[in-house]
């Protein structure tokens, strides 16, 4: 070996003796253990603490400005001016919720169309289809409401010529 470098101690292990009176910087302080009495307690922890809230600051302040970004525009019109934390969180949920609903609105049309409930029909025809029955539905409570609060009779001429009207415009 060489003469001028001199010979490395050999590894040692160190106790807690060893490291009493040294200065190490108060980011690589590690806790001390339950029932060790802590002298700086608060300095000691202080800076650790503070970085790691600002760096979970950071992350919820980035994965909301995903959110953001994420939002269709329409919902971000909505409100006037910058869009604030809580509200983006709130339009984040009632976008979520409405593609919820449709894919569960979805779901069940897939699973009638398994079970064979529904006809092989065209869309147009599947839209004007769910438009008579619900044009059919709304006119039932019409004449309903006109026989129980306004005391029409079916027998009544504007009776029959509502009836006849309706039917016209269903057809």
């Amino acid at each position: 070996m060489d003469e001028g470098i001199s010979r490395l101690p050999e590894r040692q292990l160190l106790e807690h003796r060893d490291f009493i009176g040294l200065d190490y910087p108060t980011l690589y302080m590690c806790k001390p253990k339950r029932g060790v009495k802590r002298d700086e307690s608060k300095e000691t922890y202080k800076l650790p603490h503070r970085l790691i809230e600002k760096k979970r600051r950071d992350r919820i302040n980035e994965c909301i400005a995903q959110l953001k970004d994420l939002l269709p525009e329409h919902l971000k019109l909505t409100t006037l001016g910058h869009l604030e934390k809580a509200v983006v969180l709130e339009l984040t949920l009632k976008h979520l919720k409405a593609l919820t609903a449709l894919t569960e609105q979805q779901h069940q049309k897939i699973i009638a169309l398994q079970n064979g409930e529904r006809s092989m029909k065209s869309p147009v025809q599947a839209d004007l289809d769910a438009f008579h029955s619900g044009f059919q539905t709304c006119a039932k409570e019409v004449l309903q409401y006109l026989s129980r609060f306004e005391s029409w009779t079916p027998r009544e001429q504007r009776c029959a010529q509502l009836l006849g009207h309706l039917h016209s415009i269903s057809s």
